[in-house]
């Protein structure tokens, strides 16, 4: 009867993401002995958001795919169809992960870290999934592991410890830029943020600062995430249409109708799925972190949270125009000298690209004002532009399985996290079950 009961469990409620998720919540408000009614809003409130989060990533990704055919045929490469199968289809992985990582995460902060560096990270699109993909989908994909047990095992520690160690990178830089010490930066544009703002601090202007600079009020609407997005993916799509021209662009998206419009729809829809991810994720954590907070600051007595790039968005609205813009500009420059060079063909992480720029010119600017701006955006730029190159190589198959490192990774994604992951990998599971990639 047990067996029966523990593989029903397995079987069922362990291949549910959104179920596996919403439990992690009913824990952590039982916790805390919260109201039945409450319980439940939690639990119900958490899976829809994560089915708006993963509707989001479904809109997402079939415009990066029409857009992915496009640059395949520009450079004359075979077209990589990306796709969330991970995400969708190892829920029983990387599911108990997102909370037991986070657990382990308390637990490092409260017996490990010193009071000056305990933040709890409570980043919304990089918190609790992004390491839980990650570390497991390694572990599953690279090393051919499939006993659940060790690869939860594998995912937790790994994702505990990074969520102890990415906020004390950047601990210094975001409290002379706050002006104080209530919150950490908790975005996996940490190593970025570090090393652009040493750059700016040496090689920058401080007296120079890019909140000075008068924009006109015709590209005020750029501050605007949205708009911003969809502005980008309209110059990109265009670009890349021009260079493929309409008839192709007519057959890579299947219509009759203007190619040109279909482009402006198309960057509305990457926009529109970039936005739902978001909010699907801040309605997902804003469960998931009241469920934890408050067992946090119990277990954790002078803890301050991580939280996302955007909110250090308010301390420079210039450096987040200027930064993103010229780190997208800067990448499109290193995607042209790799193709033509024979080097690497690589793709623009459009949201990624806005994301990681704006935050890190925040920082930036406050070292080297906007000629720190500037280093900063190159800095990125060229950290996400060979990072592909390190994750194509490293990852192999599951570069291309993999969503969030494949379209929306981060500095610290390529630059310290896959490379760690897999040398761990390899010591403890042996030779991979799939090759290198290849360039």
């Amino acid at each position: 009867m047990l067996s029966a009961i523990f593989n029903w469990i397995i079987n069922n409620l362990l291949q549910s993401t959104p179920i596996i998720i919403g439990l992690v919540v009913v824990l952590g408000l039982v916790a805390q002995k919260k109201t039945f009614g409450q319980i439940i809003q939690g639990f119900i409130k958490c899976i829809v958001g994560y089915q708006i989060f993963v509707m989001g990533i479904g809109a997402f990704c079939g415009v990066i795919n029409y857009m992915q055919a496009m640059v395949a045929h520009v450079f004359d490469v075979p077209a990589m169809t990306l796709n969330s199968d991970f995400i969708s289809g190892y829920g029983k992985y990387y599911g108990p992960v997102i909370g037991l990582g986070f657990f382990g995460h308390l637990l490092i902060e409260r017996f490990l870290i010193p009071k000056k560096y305990r933040y709890v990270y409570m980043s919304g699109g990089h918190f609790l999934i992004r390491q839980a993909v990650l570390t497991t989908g390694i572990a599953v994909i690279v090393y051919g592991q499939t006993n659940v047990l060790t690869v939860v095992l594998f995912g937790t520690v790994l994702s505990a410890i990074w969520y102890s160690v990415n906020p004390i990178i950047t601990s210094r830089l975001i409290q002379d830029l706050r002006g104080d010490d209530l919150a950490g930066y908790g975005h996996q544009s940490a190593s970025a943020v570090f090393i652009a703002s040493f750059a700016a601090k040496i090689f920058g202007n401080k007296k120079k600062d890019a909140e000075d600079i008068q924009f006109p009020k015709g590209v005020a609407f750029l501050r605007d995430i949205g708009c911003a997005v969809t502005f980008i993916q309209i110059l990109l799509m265009v670009g890349f249409g021009l260079a493929c021209g309409s008839e192709k662009v007519m057959e890579i998206a299947g219509i009759t109708t203007s190619p040109w419009l279909w482009i402006v729809l198309q960057a509305t829809v990457f926009a529109g799925g970039f936005l739902a991810m978001n909010y699907g994720l801040r309605a997902m954590m804003g469960e998931l972190i009241p469920a934890f907070s408050g067992i946090s600051e119990r277990i954790i007595p002078n803890s301050r949270p991580a939280l996302d790039v955007p909110t250090v968005f308010p301390f420079g609205s210039n450096s987040v125009l200027l930064g993103s813009s010229l780190t997208i500009l800067f990448f499109i420059v290193y995607m042209l000298v790799f193709r033509f060079t024979g080097f690497a063909t690589i793709f623009p992480l459009v949201a990624s690209l806005f994301m990681s720029g704006a935050g890190v010119a925040v920082f930036a600017n406050k070292k080297g004002g906007l000629r720190g701006v500037i280093i900063s955006s190159f800095i990125v730029a060229t950290i996400m532009a060979f990072g592909q190159v390190i994750a194509q190589v490293l990852g192999g198959q599951f570069y291309g399985m993999e969503y969030y490192c494949n379209v929306n990774g981060e500095a610290d994604d390529f630059i310290i996290l896959y490379p760690i992951i897999i040398a761990i990998g390899r010591l403890l599971f042996g030779n991979r079950a799939i090759p290198f990639g290849t360039l």
